[in-house]
């Protein structure tokens, strides 16, 4: 996908969570292409310096590493703290970090399921919390990002983890957005569809399993990390200045239940 990229972001202050692959890779991209100074976050701090050296360059400063893990309140603190010290404040949050853990439902073990809903409900609430703390104090119209997912509405059986924390993101979304609107702070959500990414390498590099999940889709293919950045950013940006409390579903039609394309039931 080629974009034409303007600077929209132009000596704004964004972290990102989840930054070192995937989505949140193409999300750092594209703020630092739209003249943002960005904070990358991610466990592993050796990738997020990796992806720093690829990212387009600002006059305002180096990129800023921030590693953590945002399922840890310390550990959130910290990287706040370093990444309002560096950036020299902070405008937008775009809370993208998120996994999954497959397994039967009656198998799923308790451990299993509390570390999905740590990383993608706890630390959405965590990383929120210290953004919307900051703004407060500093009286800034800050704006937060989440990448939510088709299975906020879309069961995932299988996946009872992951289609619960995202059914949380959504409401979560919707509380903050209407608890803050009044201090001029937007909260919104980006749900992707079936994306290409090394999350979902299992279909993405089997021919037979990726025309699978293509025929599922509306649009006969699947979507792109670029795809689902650009929809961030929109929401990150002034074009969106009237949009809050919304979730924006990226997903080539998936949530229009393409089985019904073919009027079978009537």
């Amino acid at each position: 996908m080629t974009l034409s990229l303007k600077p929209r972001f132009k000596g704004q202050k964004v972290l990102i969570t989840g930054s070192s692959q995937g989505i949140g890779e193409a999300i750092a991209h594209f703020f630092a292409k739209e003249g943002a100074r960005v904070a990358l976050n991610a466990r592993q701090e050796d990738k997020l310096l990796a992806l720093r050296k690829k990212l387009a360059k600002v006059p305002e400063g180096e990129h800023v590493i921030a590693a953590g893990d945002i399922s840890k309140e310390k550990d959130v603190e910290a990287l706040f703290a370093k990444a309002i010290k560096e950036l020299g404040g902070l405008d937008i949050i775009i809370n993208n970090a998120g996994f999954l853990i497959n397994a039967p439902s009656d198998e799923m073990t308790l451990s299993d399921f509390e570390s999905v809903m740590a990383v993608n409900v706890t630390g959405v609430m965590l990383s929120s919390r210290y953004a919307l703390q900051y703004w407060l104090k500093h009286n800034v119209k800050g704006r937060i990002v989440v990448t939510s997912s088709v299975h906020e509405t879309i069961p995932k059986p299988g996946y009872l983890g992951y289609s619960a924390s995202k059914g949380a993101v959504g409401n979560m979304v919707r509380t903050l957005a209407l608890e803050y609107a009044s201090r001029g702070i937007r909260v919104n959500s980006v749900a992707p569809g079936a994306i290409v990414t090394p999350m979902n390498d299992a279909w993405t590099k089997d021919p037979e399993q990726y025309k699978a999940v293509s025929d599922h889709i509306p649009m006969k293919r699947p979507g792109n990390s670029d795809e689902i950045a650009a929809a961030v950013a929109f929401l990150a940006s002034e074009e969106s200045s009237y949009i809050t409390g919304q979730t924006l579903y990226v997903d080539g039609g998936l949530t229009l239940y393409g089985d019904f394309e073919k009027n079978w039931s009537s």
